[in-house]
């Protein structure tokens, strides 16, 4: 089925100190989560996840203490060969890029294990039996491959409660540290920090 480490906006790099941390269950309803969204313990359901919003950007958390990490989720043949994924379409692994509401999820932190995040334009594909032939854009992270790049190698970033990644001088916002940029592709790789 290929790899269960990559999609095509999220990946893993490097999995030293990589921690998958326990099972929890992925939000109840609404907007599916993406794979590389950083994301908290639910205050109010301890079994649960949310998109992070007490650890984000100007929220006042602290990404170090606080219990939250990048939503990891591995889809088994049953998700692919399902009719919504459109398994027998055509479709690839690294197009199931979100984690199913309701499916138990994983949360990844551990300091030194080294991502990828990838922002993705548009994509027109030849139509398939259970699938849109347009891939909607994808905004990883903000200022990365623009025709004004601002993300720079070194740089700390924290999650945006917009629904992607962004620069942050703020230390206790910042879950990954920038170890390279490639805004050509629109790609860069960086190390949790915690």
């Amino acid at each position: 089925m290929g790899s269960s480490t990559t999609t095509r906006n999220f990946g893993i790099r490097r999995f030293t100190n990589l921690v998958r941390e326990g099972r929890f269950r992925g939000i109840e309803s609404g907007t599916e989560l993406r794979l590389g969204t950083m994301v908290e313990i639910d205050p109010s359901d301890t079994d649960r996840i949310r998109q992070a919003t007490a650890t984000a950007i100007g929220a006042g958390g602290d990404t170090a203490t606080d219990s939250c990490g990048i939503l990891w989720y591995e889809h088994d043949s049953q998700t692919f060969n399902s009719p919504p994924f459109g398994g027998a379409a055509g479709q690839l692994p690294q197009d199931l890029d979100t984690a199913p509401n309701g499916r138990m999820v994983q949360v990844l932190s551990g300091p030194g294990a080294k991502v990828w995040l990838r922002n993705t334009d548009v994509n027109t594909t030849e139509p398939g039996l259970f699938f849109t032939n347009t891939r909607a854009a994808v905004n990883m992270v903000e200022g990365l491959g623009t025709a004004t790049p601002s993300v720079t190698v070194g740089e700390l970033l924290g999650w945006n409660t917009a629904g992607y990644w962004d620069v942050t001088t703020t230390a206790s916002e910042a879950f990954l540290r920038v170890t390279a940029v490639d805004d050509d592709l629109n790609t860069l790789d960086a190390v949790i920090l915690h």
